[in-house]
């Protein structure tokens, strides 16, 4: 068994019970971005969200050659997205490359707007323009350790509750990829720890401190609250045409059965 399996097989046993997950320990395919449809882009961004925040939310779709452009304005302060490059990673010391294949549909209430959108679309924006992968890392370091990318004045919330991802496994150690199912939402919790919550282990289950790939939280920290095991399978059931039309797309956009 690898050391991403043994990784997964930590994890909680109700957390594993309430998933997918497809491309288990799959390296990160570097390159040119696995092309997304704009409909399935748009639809995938907005499964992020609560059903009743979507009609008045705001849409960004990536565009290769610029970065993120507004696609549809919203007017609830709501913001969302399909993340394809991940900042989940600039503090851990692997080689870093783009990666080809990463979905990350996420969302952000106004806070998060004036704050936690900024790192994920200047890499965009830095993909974009050329900037090599290494450099492009080194920038978000730098930013995250000069307080361009500040902490939220005050208390927010990002929701993550669309039915796929694909992203880091454990950034901290590697760019092994995962698809997975796992709708989750997020308060902002900047510098606050896995231990400070009393779960010094996330693998025991309960909230858990995520951070970006490295040991601190920083200013972007969250606290990760998964949605219950029912309310996760009538998501994946509402958007079973849109996973079975991803899962065409790429075999890495493909969920299957846990085990």
């Amino acid at each position: 068994m690898n050391s991403n399996a043994k990784t997964l097989l930590c994890w909680p046993a109700a957390l594993v019970l309430s998933f997918l997950v497809g491309g288990l320990g799959s390296a990160a395919n570097a390159g040119k971005l696995v092309d997304l449809p704009r409909n399935l882009e748009v639809e995938l961004a907005l499964s992020a969200l609560p059903e009743t925040l979507r009609t008045g939310a705001s849409i960004y779709v990536l565009d290769p050659e610029q970065g993120y452009v507004l696609h549809r304005t919203g007017e609830n302060g709501f913001v969302t997205f399909v993340g394809r490059t991940s900042v989940r990673f600039y503090e851990a010391d692997w080689s870093y490359d783009y990666p080809s294949d990463q979905i990350i549909p996420i969302a952000f209430d106004s806070i998060g707007a004036e704050t936690h959108i900024a790192p994920w679309f200047d890499i965009a924006k830095m993909r974009a323009e050329g900037l090599a992968p290494e450099i492009a890392k080194q920038t978000l370091r730098d930013r995250f350790d000069d307080g361009t990318y500040e902490a939220p004045r005050k208390g927010g919330l990002s929701y993550m509750l669309a039915p796929i991802h694909r992203a880091y496994l454990a950034p901290d150690q590697s760019a092994d990829m995962i698809t997975i199912s796992m709708p989750h939402y997020m308060p902002y919790a900047p510098y606050v720890t896995s231990a400070q919550l009393g779960n010094s282990d996330p693998t025991n289950g309960g909230a858990f401190a995520l951070n970006h790939g490295g040991t601190d939280t920083g200013p972007h920290g969250y606290v990760m609250f998964m949605v219950p095991i029912p309310q996760a399978d009538e998501i994946r059931g509402k958007y079973a045409g849109l996973l079975e039309k991803l899962c065409g797309l790429h075999a890495n956009w493909c969920l299957k059965a846990s085990q």
